[in-house]
């Protein structure tokens, strides 16, 4: 079986839990005997063994013009967000937009001139890609939703570019994957897709054990600090300010707590103003965004990582801190709250409900010891391994089904 996947970004170069994802399910997949040609707009290092190919390297195609409602939005002020290390925004000449549809034209053109069974695309920067190669090809489609523009928005105020072009898109597809039954009702109920054409299949986590790494903010550990963790975009839709509203609950009552932030977005100066109104400076440290060793060294160090998102489609963050044996707190809004159990949960806005289970996990080793150790068991079941085999099974009743 041979699958032609579009994506946006893969690591090591990747804006957050897409990239990762797609490594961890192309990986297994390939493991278990599926072709995958990967598919990126752009020329960068991969992390991989499939093929990849990128789409702004000229290649000799046949072209030919396809034909779809799904056309190039014009006039779109929307413009491609790019940060540097320090979390500094700068902005491309060409508006986002423009670039996803230069993204489906090449696509279609690789289309015609790659052999395979059926396309993959992930999110929503790469459906238009997915539709024009099926266009092209006559091959079936299968949308994988990572997230929603309703989930970006953390509210019913979409931007309705995004939003036409998941409409269309999903109507396209033969088949569509949601991360989580949380993403299906968004996908059935805002988008009127019939629920029949949806599949569940959660995201996984790598279940090999961690390398240990030398532990960080030391300093704080031996003025006797509890370290708490938030690690993510900096963004609404991940409800930062409300884990900084939470931080300042628990100050009241054990100033000895230390919150760290780790991660990049466009709320990063509000986060900032917002620690400061609140006279938090002295428990809040803003680390940056952290990848790899770095983060991994981050998850080993600290007593407790939060994830409090106003609207998580699925959320890798408290499983990879799971692995490294640290226990999580997250949103009830969020899909991973669907597949474990052994983790504290809050409504991301009832700030005094996850200030008291911050504290609870802080003070009492019991709870704090079960939380890692059947945490961690659960998490075990979780593997990408087993994600893979289930969009196996997807693949093949598709190809079985429409051919």
């Amino acid at each position: 079986m041979k699958v032609l996947t579009f994506g946006w970004d893969f690591p090591p170069h990747t804006t957050g839990g897409l990239g990762m994802a797609c490594q961890g399910l192309t990986r297994e997949l390939a493991h278990n005997g599926v072709e995958v040609v990967f598919v990126l707009p752009k020329s960068q290092q991969v992390d991989g063994e499939s093929r990849f190919i990128f789409a702004d390297v000229e290649k000799m195609v046949r072209t030919r013009e396809v034909q779809s409602s799904l056309v190039p939005y014009t006039g779109s002020q929307t413009m491609v967000d790019v940060y540097d290390e320090y979390g500094r925004q700068h902005l491309y000449s060409r508006t986002l937009l423009q670039e996803v549809h230069a993204y489906a034209h090449k696509a279609a053109e690789i289309a015609l001139e790659e052999d395979f069974d059926l396309i993959h695309a992930h999110d929503w920067t790469s459906y238009l890609a997915g539709v024009a190669a099926k266009t092209a090809s006559g091959k079936p489609l299968v949308l994988h939703v990572h997230a929603t523009a309703f989930d970006q928005a953390a509210s019913d105020h979409v931007d309705p570019e995004v939003f036409s072009i998941e409409k269309e898109s999903f109507a396209a597809a033969d088949t569509i994957v949601a991360v989580s039954a949380f993403t299906k009702r968004i996908v059935t109920e805002k988008y009127a897709v019939p629920e029949e054409k949806v599949r569940v299949v959660h995201n996984g986590v790598d279940t090999h054990e961690p390398k240990r790494h030398e532990p960080t903010l030391q300093e704080l550990r031996a003025r006797g600090k509890k370290i708490v963790l938030y690690h993510g975009r900096i963004t609404v839709q991940k409800g930062v300010d409300y884990f900084v509203h939470a931080a300042k609950k628990v100050i009241e009552y054990d100033p000895d707590v230390v919150f760290v932030i780790s991660g990049k977005g466009d709320m990063v100066g509000q986060i900032m103003q917002q620690v400061g109104a609140l006279g938090l400076s002295q428990h809040v440290l803003f680390a940056g965004a952290l990848w790899y060793e770095e983060r991994d060294q981050m998850y080993q160090s600290v007593d407790l990582v939060v994830m409090p998102s106003v609207s998580e489609p699925f959320g890798l963050v408290p499983l990879e801190a799971i692995q490294h044996g640290t226990p999580s707190l997250i949103s009830k809004q969020s899909g991973v709250a669907e597949v474990i159990t052994h983790v504290l949960k809050v409504d991301f806005w009832d700030t005094e409900d996850m200030a008291n289970k911050i504290l609870a996990a802080l003070r009492y080793p019991v709870l704090h010891n079960q939380l890692t150790r059947e945490g961690k068991r659960e998490a075990g079941r979780l593997s990408w391994k087993h994600v893979a085999q289930k969009v196996i099974d997807l693949y093949q009743h598709l190809i079985e089904w429409l051919t």
